[in-house]
């Protein structure tokens, strides 16, 4: 036995395994914590705050330490072990964990459904699974002709991963023509600047009436004023998209923040289309740069 690296809460002394009891209520504390609900970061969190030395190096190491004994099957015998709990405490733990994957999931399925439609007549994309169970994604209008699937469930979010990817690694491929402003002056907002010029002009000059000429000069320009807004909300995604790093699934924080829509065109390229109106595409041949 000697050599052989045991858990935490175990030993090795005089030729057999022993329970570090100490250890052991902690590994227990763990476990029961998790059945409560309580996350494997806020247990790893707790742990590294009470400065327990196994969890004192980081908060990141303590979340992996956490993580890395609920999934330890030893902990209730495996391997010959000495059982730390049951194994009905192990498995109640383990559904919780499963749980949540499942959750996610479902959220983001959810999710990608709500945001896709087909480019051809509008409608939203519908999910299916062929004959040998595989899922895939196709338009739900009977005649379209995007309600032939061809687009499996991994294909479709390959596609929008790498383009939200690409989003993160280069935040530029968001930017879009766009002016700030345009100002086209009308008749009346002429005529009001030769009344003030006229005014200007005579003599002695009534400086309160000119004043408010010019205010209300002021506000009809202002409304004959379009402001865009696009540059701004361009500018909101960039930001967002740099604080984020690249997924190898599907961001959907990042997915409901920055874009409006993902879309299936007639070739069944997968698109999505920003929140400032940009369109980026999913090309097969280049993951790296849609």
């Amino acid at each position: 036995m000697r050599g052989i690296k045991f858990p935490f809460g175990y030993k090795f002394e005089n030729g057999e395994v022993h329970i570090v009891e100490e250890e052991a209520e902690i590994v227990r504390r763990i476990f029961e914590d998790r059945i409560n609900g309580v996350t494997s970061p806020k247990i790893g969190a707790a742990l590294y705050v009470e400065e327990i030395p196994y969890f004192s190096d980081s908060l990141v190491k303590a979340e992996g330490k956490v993580m890395t004994i609920l999934r330890n099957e030893r902990y209730f015998g495996a391997d010959g072990l000495p059982p730390v709990i049951t194994e009905e405490t192990y498995q109640q733990a383990r559904s919780k964990m499963r749980k949540k994957r499942d959750d996610k999931a479902a959220e983001e399925h959810r999710l990608i459904k709500k945001m896709s439609f087909c480019e051809i007549c509008g409608t939203h994309m519908g999910h299916n699974y062929s004959g040998s169970g595989v899922p895939r994604w196709c338009c739900a209008t009977k005649g379209c002709v995007n309600r032939v699937p061809v687009i499996t469930e991994d294909m479709y979010k390959n596609a929008i991963s790498t383009v939200l990817n690409s989003v993160v690694k280069n935040p530029k491929v968001l930017n879009v023509k766009a002016t700030l402003t345009e100002y086209e002056p009308n008749e009346s907002i002429k005529a009001h600047e030769n009344k003030i010029t006229e005014m200007l002009e005579r003599k002695p000059v009534d400086a309160e009436k000119v004043t408010a000429e010019i205010f209300a000069l002021a506000t009809e320009q202002y409304d004959c004023c379009t402001f865009d807004m696009i540059p701004y909300i361009t500018a909101e995604l960039k930001v967002t998209a740099k604080r984020s790093e690249p997924s190898d699934t599907v961001n959907t924080e990042l997915l409901q923040q920055i874009a409006d829509r993902i879309v299936v065109g007639a070739d069944k390229k997968i698109s999505v289309i920003f929140k400032n109106g940009r369109k980026i595409t999913y090309k097969e041949s280049d993951t790296d740069e849609p």
